[in-house]
């Protein structure tokens, strides 16, 4: 249903094989880039409500200690119109918000 409303050429093409999983051949598509999505780009600060200031990405550091407007708090949000990745990265050092094994936040 859903698959089909985004591509109705790719559903003529597999409707004609037998036995196809939708699922897998959507999280294939999910994964992987294509010329078709447009990457969106959007400015965006996040509040800490624990700390009652903004996140900064400071490198490596991720600090939530950012006042308003602060350039370290400005953070970039990419998406892809299709496919479920979100990208978020400080405007000003270029490093992603990531988040290492134990859960911590980090920049890369």
């Amino acid at each position: 249903g859903l698959f089909c409303s985004l591509s109705p050429t790719l559903c003529q093409m597999f409707a004609a094989e037998e036995n196809v999983d939708f699922r897998i051949h959507v999280e294939n598509q999910t994964r992987a880039r294509d010329d078709v999505s447009r990457k969106q780009l959007r400015l965006y600060q996040l509040y800490s409500r624990t700390s009652g200031k903004h996140i900064q990405v400071l490198g490596r550091r991720i600090s939530a200690k950012g006042e308003d407007g602060d350039k370290y708090a400005q953070l970039l949000v990419e998406t892809d119109t299709f496919g479920s990745q979100v990208r978020i990265k400080g405007k000003e050092t270029d490093f992603y918000l990531c988040m290492n094994r134990k859960g911590k936040l980090v920049g890369k």
